[in-house]
């Protein structure tokens, strides 16, 4: 199985965006672009437990961004919802720095980047969990989103 579908294959996109974040996060450090890659982490690490799940979830739009709406796709009973829900606060993240402020004076800052650090641990943590439950669901058991 290859493509969208295949949960792996988001797994090795969200551990890529991981790589990203740490290298933008090096002297002098894109804090912006740094923050964006962490909330697709949590995204894509979602949407390969879905997929594995055979879970349909949103594509584009804002839907497909919102890590709530993701996290909710998680049955309650499993211990990944929890933790998916506990990083949908990195949502904003997806489109917060990515184009300039309409109004610089109500513009968000960029999260410092400890911050940042911080949340990319957790985000690193979350594909570990999601990556050791992929890996006991059968190949057949993907889904066509």
């Amino acid at each position: 199985m290859r493509g969208a579908s295949n949960p792996i294959d988001w797994l090795n996109k969200a551990r890529q965006d991981a790589r990203s974040a740490r290298r933008l996060l090096v002297e002098p450090p894109e804090l912006e672009v740094a923050a964006y890659h962490v909330q697709q982490v949590v995204e894509k690490a979602i949407k390969s437990y879905l997929a594995a799940e055979g879970i349909r979830y949103p594509r584009g739009g804002g839907a497909g961004h919102d890590l709530e709406v993701l996290a909710n796709l998680i049955p309650q009973a499993d211990p990944l919802h929890t933790q998916a829900l506990s990083l949908a606060y990195l949502t904003p993240w997806a489109t917060a720095y990515r184009y300039p402020a309409d109004d610089p004076m109500t513009a968000e800052p960029p999260p410092a980047r400890s911050q940042i650090e911080h949340d990319l641990l957790e985000c690193e943590a979350f594909i570990e969990a999601v990556a050791q439950r992929v890996a006991l669901v059968p190949p057949s058991r993907g889904c066509t989103p």
